[in-house]
């Protein structure tokens, strides 16, 4: 086997093949008011009116040598040069001779605009379009390289996972249209329809099969033929239900309740959770079977608070939603800073309802700094959701390197500290 036909050569093993790969580069993503992502090679160590003119971001209020950077692997550090109006990290303005390193996630801000720092930056420069009503100008790059794939091998089921509030329905939606199963469309909550009468409105049931079945009736799944359906809140799904759900997955078939024998089905099923599946399962409460088949097929949908350079266009289209006029020139970058700087515990859900309350309390265009006080309190002196090695080091070491937990107590999805892991991990 290891040598050539009809020769006594041995054959050079053929090394495992590389993979491809996003390294990414460090890069300052603006986030207000503008939207577009600036390399830190390319500002040549200077954070200043000219060379960010050049790179398409025009603010009169920085200094022509406003801010100094210095990189140095993947940690950059950034000080004041003697700028007229300051430099601000995470909310704080800097002071003389003050250097600060950045972590991923940082703020900074200088003059009217206000820039994210990313450590490893991928793809074009420009704003990503959106994922069918979900805007995303670079938050979501992840799910959206996610779902090509799934696109490219079609799969009759997707789970999507993200905290309350988050647009999972929305991304459900759009990954019905991208498997091109948009029409019919069904949803339900599996958490608000009683356990009792779940399975018939699920999976059908014949003329008969209890007291109130008069007649044959084919369930939210057969009735959904061709299309697709949405089952929101799927780790409230019963144990007895969740194996009729698995033989669903695996051979395409329901079994109505009072039927004599299983009939098939072609349809999407959309999953949804708020995250905690494999908890669920240490629990014996969500079986392990059904969630490694789910698994196949999963996108990660990221909170508010771990794309903060998303949250100033979700509000302009959230604004426009509801005709509240958030002229940029009449907003104070403060404002800005602030709605930035916020955790967003129930995601884009707080954030609308947030901008309605500013435009009752100011009815004038933009936003001022007391409004975004009131509504949101004082600034947090520290940033939740903002990574460092020491604080995952704590955080893994205290949940006994459990990442599912380590993540919830550092307040972040377990696909950001599985991304900051491995960042970390040293190259072999």
């Amino acid at each position: 086997m290891g040598t050539l036909e009809g020769t006594n050569r041995t054959l050079d093993h053929a090394s495992p093949e590389a993979g491809e790969s996003a390294p990414g580069t460090p890069a300052l993503v603006w986030a207000f008011p503008g939207s577009h992502a600036v390399p830190i090679e390319a500002l040549g160590g200077i954070l200043g009116r000219r060379v960010l003119r050049a790179q398409g971001v025009e603010d009169a209020e920085i200094s022509t040598e406003h801010a100094s950077l210095r990189l140095r692997g993947m940690s950059l550090t950034v000080s004041d040069a003697g700028s007229r109006n300051g430099t601000f990290v995470d909310g704080r303005r800097l002071a003389p001779g003050e250097a600060v390193s950045l972590v991923e996630g940082s703020l900074v801000r200088v003059g009217r605009s206000i820039f994210v720092y990313r450590e490893r930056f991928v793809g074009g420069v420009a704003a990503s379009s959106s994922l069918g009503q979900l805007v995303a100008p670079f938050g979501l790059r992840d799910v959206a390289q996610g779902l090509a794939g799934i696109v490219a091998r079609p799969t009759p089921f997707v789970l999507i996972e993200g905290e309350t509030g988050t647009g999972k329905e929305l991304l459900a939606r759009h990954v019905a249209y991208a498997l091109g199963r948009s029409e019919p469309y069904g949803a339900v909550n599996v958490a608000g329809i009683p356990v009792g009468v779940f399975e018939a409105q699920l999976f059908g049931h014949v003329a008969g099969a209890f007291s109130d079945a008069r007649t044959d009736s084919p369930g939210l799944l057969a009735a959904h033929e061709g299309g697709a359906v949405f089952l929101d809140e799927l780790g409230s799904l019963p144990l007895t239900l969740q194996s009729k759900l698995l033989r669903l997955l695996d051979q395409r078939e329901i079994l109505p309740v009072g039927a004599p024998r299983p009939r098939t089905v072609d349809v999407l099923l959309i999953a949804a959770t708020n995250g905690g599946l494999e908890r669920s399962v240490a629990e014996a409460s969500f079986r392990a079977d059904l969630l490694a088949r789910l698994n196949i097929a999963r996108l990660e949908l990221p909170p508010l608070r771990e794309r903060p350079e998303d949250v100033f266009a979700i509000a302009q289209h959230l604004a426009a939603r509801h005709r509240i006029e958030l002229t940029t020139a009449a907003i104070e970058v403060e404002a800005a800073e602030r709605l930035l700087l916020h955790t967003w515990p129930r995601n884009v859900r707080e954030l609308e309802a947030t901008l309605r309350e500013a435009a009752t309390l100011d009815p004038r265009p933009g936003l001022r700094l007391w409004t975004m006080q009131r509504l949101l309190g004082e600034q947090p002196e520290t940033r939740v959701g903002v990574l460092t090695e020491s604080a995952v080091a704590s955080a893994l070491a205290a949940e006994a390197n459990n990442e599912t937990q380590a993540a919830r107590r550092l307040g972040v999805t377990r696909g950001k500290l599985r991304r900051f892991l491995s960042r970390k991990a040293p190259s072999t």
